[in-house]
C-alpha cells in the first residue's frame, strides 16, 4: 500500500517521487517505470478515434488513483484518489485516512482546514 503526501492543488507523492499537476506525461510514465515494483497494475486509457479531444488517463488500479491528462498538451489536470482503502494519505506528515475507515468531513476539515464554513447537505443518500 502506498503511503503518500498530499499537497493540495499541487501534487501527490513520496520523497522519492511525486505526481504534480502540469508535469509532462513522459515524466509520469518514467516514474511509473522506475517504481514498477511498488506501483503495479497501471491502465492507460485513451480514445483511439479522437486522441486529441478526449483525456488520457493513467489508472493506478492497485492504488485507487487516476491521473487525468489533458488530451492536447498531455499534462495532468486532475489527480483523483477514488479508493481510499487502497492508499494511505497524509498532509503535513499527519495521516488522515486508514485502510479500515474512510475519513469524515470533520477529519478532512481538521487536516486541511475549512476554506469556508461547512454546511452538510444530504440528497438521496449523498452527503455534501
Amino acid at each position: 500500500m502506498l503511503d503518500l503526501e498530499v499537497v493540495p492543488e499541487s501534487s501527490l507523492g513520496k520523497e522519492q517521487w511525486e505526481f504534480t499537476l502540469g508535469m509532462p506525461l513522459a515524466q509520469a510514465v518514467a516514474i511509473l517505470q522506475k517504481h514498477c515494483r511498488i506501483i503495479k497494475n497501471v491502465q492507460v486509457l485513451y480514445s483511439e478515434q479522437s486522441p486529441l479531444t478526449h483525456d488520457l488517463i493513467l489508472n493506478l488500479t492497485q492504488d485507487g488513483i487516476k491521473l487525468l491528462f489533458d488530451a492536447f498538451n498531455q499534462r495532468p489536470k486532475v489527480i483523483e484518489v477514488y479508493d481510499l482503502t487502497k492508499v494511505k494519505l497524509k498532509y503535513c506528515g499527519v495521516h488522515f485516512n486508514s485502510q479500515a475507515m474512510a475519513p469524515t468531513i470533520e477529519q478532512i476539515d481538521q487536516s486541511f482546514g475549512a476554506t469556508h464554513p461547512g454546511v452538510s447537505i444530504q440528497v438521496q443518500g449523498l452527503l455534501f
